[in-house]
């Protein structure tokens, strides 16, 4: 396996499906494995509190960051930058940054990252907002993002008075310019692609688009600086929970799949917990894998590394190969030849080859 950060260039993380795929686990792993001067890799991210990323680390340390890229708090030397694309909610990154012991110093903010207010919460928490019927988080990302599209919200340049009293620094990073004196640049991604605003199943999206040209677009990285991408993917994509009142009616609906998806229940899996959103704590919607939907992920992503997570829910070897069967046929198709990883948990001792993972299934029902 080659190192997947390169110094003067930049790789991406992303995440293939509808999300909650192991960006974290993923970003994690290729932590743990490059060879680099860590003190001249830059993390940037253009995330926001709607999506958190679970990592779990061999020691047992677990840490789920919303604001932060995962691999600024395995890595102190780096810098963070939390570029114009991010969507800011300052009380949770002041927390964030308090529980992952980030100092503060190490961060960067683009002026023109979106700031979340009270207000935008408020509005999306309301029953009749297009938030509630959509089953968004209802974490205000949406609003803020709107309003400074229509140049009315707070932006971190408002903000950089508080900002700067926590100890952070507001102005933009030229990236570019980084890349040319020897940097590494990792830019993680929040979200998935089939969430993407410009995607089919729109208004059941999010507030953006979900891709690496806009990755790489909101932190003003020029795309012949792009090294090599890191898509995630998982055995049984999810959706979020819809919403339900206290009657027990659907006031929100989280959204359609692909035509070659169905919806799978929770019992469907005896011996699985089943999930709940890392964000909302709603009890996640699950599908069966979809070839349709991994076409559309290898065509506009282009991944040059797949991480297939949650393995741990399929029953046997027999039950992995005909996911990865689905998976070669796009490759055949799409002209790609990505290197595949499969993981069974949370935690990077859990990420291994495919032929491991076969084996690990068969032994499983000996």
């Amino acid at each position: 396996m080659s190192n997947f950060i390169k110094h003067g260039s930049a790789s991406v993380v992303i995440d293939g499906q509808f999300g909650s795929t192991g960006k974290g686990l993923a970003a994690a792993y290729q932590c743990e494995r490059a060879e680099v001067n860590w003190r001249t890799v830059i993390c940037t991210t253009n995330a926001a509190p709607n999506a958190g990323h679970t990592t779990v680390l061999p020691d047992g340390r677990k840490f789920i960051t919303f604001h932060l890229p995962t691999m600024a708090v395995m890595r102190p030397e780096t810098s963070i930058y939390l570029n114009a694309g991010a969507i800011i909610d300052i009380d949770v990154l002041r927390d964030e940054l308090r529980d992952m012991g980030v100092e503060p110093i190490r961060v960067v903010i683009h002026p023109n990252a979106a700031v979340i207010t009270q207000e935008d919460k408020d509005y999306e928490k309301s029953k009749t907002s297009g938030a509630t019927q959509i089953a968004s988080t209802q974490k205000g990302v949406g609003r803020a993002l709107a309003r400074k599209i229509m140049r009315e919200g707070v932006t971190a340049k408002d903000m950089a008075v508080e900002l700067n009293a926590m100890g952070l620094r507001v102005h933009a990073m030229e990236l570019n310019e980084a890349m040319m004196m020897g940097f590494a640049v990792v830019v993680e991604t929040p979200q998935g692609m089939g969430l993407s605003v410009n995607n089919g199943f729109h208004p059941h999206c999010t507030s953006r688009e979900v891709s690496v040209s806009q990755s790489l677009s909101d932190a003003g990285i020029h795309p012949s600086y792009l090294y090599k991408t890191l898509m995630t993917a998982r055995t049984f994509p999810i959706r979020v929970g819809n919403i339900v009142d206290d009657d027990g009616k659907t006031i929100g609906f989280s959204g359609g799949v692909y035509p070659d998806q169905k919806e799978l229940s929770w019992l469907d899996f005896p011996n699985i917990e089943p999930e709940r959103t890392t964000v909302t704590k709603r009890i996640r919607r699950i599908f069966n894998f979809s070839s349709m939907q991994y076409r559309d992920s290898i065509s506009r992503l282009r991944p040059n590394i797949v991480h297939l997570g949650f393995c741990d829910y399929l029953l046997s070897g027999y039950d992995l190969d005909e996911i990865l069967v689905k998976m070669d046929n796009v490759h055949k198709w799409s002209w790609t030849s990505p290197e595949v990883l499969c993981s069974f948990g949370p935690c990077t001792t859990d990420v291994m080859s495919v032929n491991d993972a076969r084996e690990k299934l068969n032994k499983a029902i000996r």
